[in-house]
């Protein structure tokens, strides 16, 4: 009975932040030490003995105009779908603002900003760096009948005290409902730092429930069913290179393929950055142009490395990134305790090995970094997030 009750919860779900639920691999510390162990693994098979199904080496990733189409950018239109559902079924208990919490590649603005479409509610520009650094309120939203939308909570507040005064003064007035009605998508790693700076009310927050293996599985299937449907074909085979056994076979959690299940512990439950492995997991054997009627998801996770040696200047740099959800060049200063120059040298280091990434100027930890990121700081001891 109870795994029906599972099965038939639906894909995607918002809840309290509270509620959320890891995977329930992530929380032993067999599933880091499995993961670790990937590179023995293909030398040695995935049992004594055994051989894997395909030789990794002899497979080629996926090129990019094949993934485009096999594996597309998230919609998230369904979340924001689930997001109004959840502030429905609060009804009259919902607070004046919403903050949807989210993982830094687990769609939490791109949510929101769904949501702003389906409702009209209006969306907030991002506050220009001089009125962060002035300390202003980053956000100054007007009255609207169908609310307003900040998809970025990060992008309004530098880790200083003037900066961080002026969103100080924003989330009070908010949070009390001087504001109207709004929703506001926030980073993770935003939201615990500054629940730890400004002792920020929980009751607000609300998140995606954590996509276990069996809701990962779901997702994927159908993508790949909805991506062979655009061709008017069959949907490929997609088979682990270790087994030889199919990766989206349908079923609750119990059934679901051991690549799926510790794909969504290793990823926390996070489908945004699930999505970005998957992607760079795909593989085939035939020559370039064909469509086999059969892929293979490698074992190897393609994972940016940090060096041996982290210095604690990178580190520095790579909490501020997080706590930020990225930042632009020239305000590395105003969050470092060392030079620009020195900053953006520590960062192109790191950019050769993956590690992190630059977009028109503004500086983020890579999807593929990320966990590597995480564990590093968290055996430093440094504030993490919660998710």
């Amino acid at each position: 009975m109870a795994q029906d009750e599972k099965r038939e919860r639906p894909l995607w779900e918002v809840v309290p932040l509270e509620e959320r639920e890891l995977p329930r691999a992530s929380q032993a510390s067999q599933a880091r030490r499995r993961w670790q162990a990937l590179g023995r693994w293909l030398t040695l098979g995935s049992e004594a003995g055994e051989e894997p199904a395909r030789d990794e080496a002899q497979l080629e990733r996926l090129p990019r105009v094949r993934l485009a189409n096999l594996a597309p950018p998230i919609d998230w239109q369904p979340g924001a779908l689930a997001l109004a559902h959840h502030l429905a079924e609060s009804g009259e208990s919902v607070a004046p603002v919403t903050l949807l919490v989210g993982a830094p590649a687990d769609g939490h603005a791109e949510l929101v900003e769904a949501w702003a479409r389906l409702n009209g509610a209006r969306l907030l520009l991002e506050p220009a760096a001089g009125a962060l650094l002035a300390g202003e309120m980053p956000w100054l939203p007007e009255p609207s009948p169908h609310g307003w939308v900040i998809p970025r909570l990060e992008r309004g507040f530098l880790r200083q005290a003037t900066a961080l005064s002026g969103l100080r003064n924003f989330l009070e007035a908010a949070l009390t409902g001087r504001l109207g009605r709004g929703v506001i998508g926030c980073d993770s790693w935003t939201w615990t730092y500054l629940q730890h700076a400004l002792a920020l009310p929980e009751a607000a927050a609300v998140t995606l429930q954590a996509f276990d293996g069996a809701r990962l599985t779901r997702y994927l299937a159908a993508t790949t069913r909805a991506a062979a449907a655009r061709t008017a074909g069959e949907p490929p085979a997609i088979l682990a290179v270790g087994s030889g056994e199919p990766v989206l076979a349908d079923g609750d959690e119990a059934s679901t393929s051991r690549e799926l299940r510790e794909l969504a512990a290793h990823c926390r439950g996070q489908l945004g950055l699930a999505w970005h492995y998957w992607r760079a997991r795909l593989c085939d054997e035939a020559p370039e142009g064909e469509s086999p009627d059969t892929l293979w998801l490698a074992e190897s996770l393609d994972e940016a490395t940090l060096p041996g040696e982290v210095g604690e200047e990178s580190v520095l740099l790579l909490h501020a990134l997080l706590l930020h959800g990225g930042l632009d060049e020239a305000l590395l200063p105003e969050v470092l305790p060392f030079s620009h120059a020195r900053a953006l040298s520590g960062l192109r280091q790191l950019q050769r090995r993956g590690v992190v990434s630059c977009d028109a100027g503004r500086w983020r930890v890579a999807p593929l970094g990320y966990m590597s990121v995480r564990r590093l700081l968290e055996e430093r001891t440094y504030l993490v997030d919660a998710l």
